[in-house]
Formats: C-alpha cells, structure tokens, sequence
C-alpha cells in the first residue's frame, strides 16, 4: 500500500515535530528576546545569533547533527558588548539558520501548527545556492510560488514523496518565507479533481487541467 492510499483510507499522518524540542526552538526565542546570544554544543561548536541584526555566525562542525541535537545538550547564553567583535562581512542571513534548523530536524514531518490541508504560497525565492535542499526543490518552490496550493495537492501535482514536500514546507515555513492564504472557488475546484484523480495513467491529463485552471 502506498502512502497515498494509506492517507485516503486510514487518515495516518507522521506525526508533528516540536521546535522547542531542538535547536529551531531556541533559536527563534532568541530571536523573540531579540537578546544577542550564543549557543553551544559541546564538541560540536557554536552558533552566534544576532537577532536586532537579523544576523548569525557558525562553526559548527556538521550544521545537520547540530540542528538535530536535543534541545537539552545546548547551553545559551547573552553576549553583550562581545557582539560587537564580530565581524560584518562574515555574518549570515538568520533566515538561513531558521531553515537549515527546521530542514535538518523534520525528517519528513511538519512541524506543530502546519497541517497538509494549509493553503500556502511563497513569498519569493529562497536563495537556494546557501541552503540544505532536497532534489526537487525547486520544483515546489516554482509552483508555490506562482499559485497558493494545499500541501496535500502539492505532492499529486508533482507527484513527489510527501517527506520531501513536508520538509521544503517545514523549511520555508520557519524561515518566514510562506504565507498561509484562504481557498479560491478556482483552487477549490482544481483541488477537488485532483483529489479524486483516476489512476496514474490519466492524473498527467489532470495535473494539466490543474495548471490551466489556475493559469500556471
């Protein structure tokens, strides 16, 4: 049975991940404190966040086991006047940190307070060169960011794992880039054919139907 039956028959979703629960979560009460901060985890490096700079630094040694470490391992602390050492031409975009944390930690899953069912279109590119991405990334990228789609519907349009579109979501959504957007009587309609698509041998003719319809 394939995930897409078992989410038609039995309603079975991976369940949620918690931002609190890794380093995603402390970095955006950082962000929330707007206090200058560093983080660290032993043996692995650290992190300087930079929030009223809407910056950060690293040398982390492997970004991937970082993000995906216990919230627990980490010690946090403010920085004060030693922010100012650090240098302006190597400071990073904290969005960046923001994805690379929620792409690293999904795994495949959404985080709390998403749900395959949300309307979402993208606010613009996200710079891809400097981020962890996924082979079709840009695929999703392109198509939310032309047209607001269901996270459901995402995944029958491209016809890609619902992992990989869960963690771009994931991604984009903690980074700020996604906006959540209500149901046109258009998408509604294009979402409802695709939905109750025939088997795969005709779903091209209705992934074509769904791009006229929405003017893609």
């Amino acid at each position: 049975m394939t995930a897409d039956m078992i989410d038609q028959t039995m309603g079975i979703e991976i369940p949620p991940f918690r931002p609190s629960d890794h380093l995603l979560g402390i970095v955006q009460g950082i962000i929330a404190s707007r206090v200058n901060s560093r983080i660290v985890l032993a043996g692995q490096g650290e992190i300087i966040v930079l929030p009223q700079a809407g910056s950060y630094y690293t040398n982390a040694q492997n970004m991937a086991r970082f993000c995906q470490a216990p919230a627990a391992r980490f010690e946090t602390s403010p920085l004060g006047n030693s922010a100012l050492s650090y240098p302006i031409e190597s400071a990073r975009n904290i969005k960046e940190l923001l994805w690379q944390a929620a792409f690293h930690v999904s795994q495949g899953r959404l985080p709390e307070g998403c749900t395959k069912y949300d309307v979402v279109k993208f606010r613009h590119w996200p710079n891809l060169t400097r981020l962890p991405i996924t082979p079709n990334t840009a695929q999703i990228c392109s198509l939310l960011t032309r047209t607001p789609t269901t996270i459901m519907l995402v995944r029958r349009i491209l016809e890609l794992p619902r992992e990989e579109v869960y963690q771009i979501y994931s991604a984009a959504y903690c980074a700020g880039l996604t906006s959540k957007v209500q149901n046109t009587p258009e998408q509604a309609q294009a979402e409802t054919a695709m939905t109750n698509a025939p088997p795969p041998a005709t779903q091209g003719l209705m992934r074509s139907l769904f791009a006229k319809i929405l003017g893609l």
